[in-house]
């Protein structure tokens, strides 16, 4: 993060971080791990770190205008951002818009750009516990008629491994040797069906015990 421009790093913690404070699923903890991710990749594929941290910052602001299409609102926010006209041309500008209309982890088709391809992957929660915790949760918000968690663990089952791909793993488009080993990994894992319904079992106990459930259904506002 030393190497991010300072200016634009304190424009985006006082004035972007916050619009993500009723989040759950995609608050401040997400936030930071696919940023972590994207600066990893910049590194690696020695992109600019500028754009990597503005596109890792903005990908979900659009949740607050249409969830369905929060990519696309995402996009929309980021280009009509003045501020960032002070560190990036157009062009930049244009790419990271791409980038962050691209990012969603269950998409088909081939980002725009790499850039659009680097937060795609960076977008991934290779680790079983963490996807239980915020997917079971988004669930709850999003089908609110299902009412046991046997039937929102197989929703949240069947969605997620609709993202592998036809070489039988699930989708990377970059192939960066440090996601793929974190992606092997939790395969492996999730795809072991009763230990994974064992996780997703104690994170919606968790939820219910400690007022997250409700907080879920009654506070936050993304889902």
């Amino acid at each position: 993060m030393d190497e991010i421009n300072q200016e634009l790093k304190k424009y985006i913690e006082h004035n972007i971080y916050p619009k993500y404070e009723k989040y759950y699923a995609h608050g401040m903890m997400h936030i930071n791990a696919v940023t972590q991710n994207m600066l990893m990749l910049a590194d690696f594929y020695h992109l600019n770190k500028d754009m990597a941290y503005v596109i890792a910052c903005y990908h979900d602001l659009g949740l607050s205008v249409d969830r369905d299409n929060h990519e696309k609102e995402s996009g929309k926010l980021l280009a009509s951002d003045k501020e960032l006209k002070k560190y990036f041309t157009t062009d930049e500008i244009q790419i990271m818009k791409e980038a962050v209309e691209d990012h969603r982890g269950s998409r088909k088709i081939k980002p725009r750009n790499f850039y659009g391809e680097c937060i795609s992957d960076s977008d991934r929660d290779f680790d079983v516990s963490i996807l239980a915790k915020r997917q079971i949760n988004t669930t709850l918000k999003c089908y609110p008629n299902i009412k046991t968690f046997d039937e929102h663990f197989e929703r949240c089952y069947k969605y997620i491994c609709g993202r592998i791909n036809k070489s039988g793993v699930f989708n990377l488009w970059t192939n960066n040797p440090t996601l793929v080993k974190r992606r092997d990994e939790f395969q492996k894992q999730y795809l072991n069906k009763d230990l994974t319904r064992k996780i997703y079992k104690e994170a919606w106990d968790k939820a219910k015990k400690d007022g997250t459930m409700e907080k879920i259904l009654n506070y936050y506002e993304d889902y």
